[in-house]
């Protein structure tokens, strides 16, 4: 007997017709199972690949969705500190306010202002005038005006039938 491959094997003389007795079915196995590995080794993979791929996708999101939020939250804190600053200044002028209020109140300062600046001279009582402000001048009346009544619809329709 010769071996000549060891997946085929001649048996008998070389010269007559050699019987070919294939293993056709041990090979048939052994390329299904080497098949089947392969394929399992494809599927794990691209599981392998797929994890890695969700695992990046997940960290891009969450990455995202924290940077933005910080986002929002440095925003808001600017607005917060403009806020701030705006209410101290109005405090300032406020407080500037107050002060020259207080300048404003003295009636010796709006005496000298009148007499320097607007030229006025301090009255006699002889020819100064006295009057009555706490009595109303003009009189307000809270009957409306028959030209005042709104103009609508109902109102145009009411003078027509009567």
């Amino acid at each position: 007997m010769i071996v000549v491959n060891k997946d085929n094997i001649v048996s008998g003389n070389t010269v007559l017709q050699p019987e070919y007795v294939p293993y056709l079915e041990e090979k048939e196995k052994e390329d299904l199972k080497r098949k089947a590995k392969e394929k399992k080794l494809r599927q794990k993979r691209l599981k392998g690949k797929i994890k890695t791929i969700r695992n990046i996708s997940l960290a891009f999101t969450v990455g995202v969705l924290l940077v933005g939020r910080y986002c929002v939250i440095y925003n808001m804190q600017q607005q917060l500190n403009s806020i701030n600053k705006n209410i101290n200044q109005v405090n300032r002028d406020n407080e500037n306010l107050k002060v020259d209020l207080v300048k404003y109140n003295n009636i010796q300062y709006i005496e000298d202002s009148a007499i320097n600046k607007l030229h006025m001279i301090a009255p006699d009582k002889g020819t100064a005038v006295q009057a009555d402000l706490d009595k109303e001048v003009i009189k307000s009346s809270d009957k409306k005006s028959e030209n005042q009544v709104p103009k609508g619809v109902w109102n145009k329709i009411t003078k027509m039938l009567f």
